[in-house]
């Protein structure tokens, strides 16, 4: 006994040593303090006494109850014993910082929120995410948690409440226009209500008219119709084309798509033809505009190579976001609509020129309208949706 009381001693002997501010203060404690405990810690988890661990963890907190990550790693260690009797210990150890310590941290508060769902206690979980939101507002994330939780527990009209006030509220356009395609998404396979999915999305539409993203989901939203109708698509394009404010590059996709659907579902072969006839002349307008720009782009690069002789150079980012679906940084044409995707459909070559009729079937190719399915495509937006 007293040789293994002795070799314990031994053995943590250096942890012990390395504490120098074994209470609690407001000033920060230094690096090397933070990573003492973390290091003893892992040993003494590595032992596997929980006994021994509990007590260290609060130990710990004592001198670390401003750091959120040792909170949070005490829970995890709780957590993943699996032991129904210590589910009043990790609540206590949750209370202890999500209301004395961290008031406003939102992970601390999410994880504690998960927990009481996950034992069964879904009305305290969205207390807990009310009380956070009060004290840390404009959060997306604590938005939807709120959301899925309602809708975990069945209460569908507390979602639709939720989503028409975070839309409704939202100070910025694009946060409102994604919490809108959600809402439509809910509506629509959830609450299996195809009218008020469309709704959400058209009057998404009107208070973000040139938002591209709306109007595709609106296309695949549509496409799922029993009694579709050729004019229903259509017509959403069209009124996206119409725009002058539309970008020529975003009037070009949309152009194509049109082309697209009509090719699979269109009545008549002067439909088709009057869509290809559209596209060129957009295909037309955009590469006369970024033709424009050339100049203005070449003289701006000569101006950043004065600079780069006194200042540090840095590496340009795309013109494109991933809002807009093109893929950073490539060198390729904007519409390389030629056949470069393995194993799609070519449709065969209608031409030879770069300005010919060839499309892929459903499907942008990797340097055109990149990560298009991650919006859905007509095989897996709204029809995975």
């Amino acid at each position: 006994m007293h040789k293994a009381t002795v070799n314990a001693v031994t053995s943590r002997w250096n942890y012990e040593e390395g504490i120098k501010r074994p209470y609690f203060h407001v000033k920060p404690l230094e690096r090397c303090q933070l990573k003492n405990w973390q290091d003893y810690l892992d040993y003494e988890t590595e032992q596997g006494d929980r006994t021994r661990i509990i007590v260290l963890f609060e130990r710990c907190l004592i001198a670390c109850a401003l750091y959120e990550e040792f909170w949070l790693k005490f829970v995890h260690y709780l957590e993943g014993l699996k032991d129904e009797m210590l589910q009043p210990k990790i609540r206590d150890v949750y209370e202890r910082a999500c209301t004395i310590h961290h008031l406003k941290k939102p992970s601390l508060h999410l994880q504690w929120a998960m927990f009481e769902e996950g034992v069964g206690n879904p009305a305290r979980a969205a207390e807990i995410l009310v009380n956070l939101e009060k004290s840390v507002p404009n959060v997306l994330q604590v938005a939807y948690r709120r959301i899925n939780l309602e809708r975990r527990r069945g209460d569908f009209e507390k979602c639709t409440q939720l989503y028409e006030h975070y839309i409704n509220n939202s100070k910025n356009k694009m946060i409102s226009s994604n919490i809108a395609i959600k809402f439509s998404r809910f509506c629509f396979k959830v609450m299996k209500d195809f009218d008020k999915a469309q709704e959400a999305l058209k009057t998404a539409i009107i208070k973000d008219p040139n938002n591209p993203r709306l109007h595709l989901q609106l296309i695949d939203l549509t496409l799922q119709k029993p009694d579709l109708k050729e004019s229903d698509v259509t017509s959403i394009i069209e009124s996206f084309l119409d725009k002058d404010s539309t970008d020529a590059d975003q009037k070009v996709l949309f152009a194509q798509r049109k082309l697209e659907y009509l090719e699979d579902f269109g009545g008549d072969i002067f439909s088709v033809q009057a869509a290809y006839e559209q596209y060129q002349k957009l295909l037309k307008l955009s590469k006369e505009t970024g033709k424009k720009k050339e100049p203005k782009s070449e003289s701006s690069s000569s101006t950043k190579k004065e600079k780069s002789s006194t200042t540090p150079s840095t590496n340009p980012t795309s013109s494109y976001t991933n809002y807009s679906g093109y893929g950073p940084g490539s060198n390729q044409p904007a519409y390389p609509y030629s056949g470069q995707g393995q194993g799609q459909y070519n449709y065969g070559q209608y031409g030879q020129g770069g300005d010919q009729y060839q499309y892929q079937n459903w499907q942008y190719p990797h340097g055109g309208y990149g990560g298009y399915n991650q919006w859905g495509g007509y095989g897996g937006g709204y029809g995975g949706y």
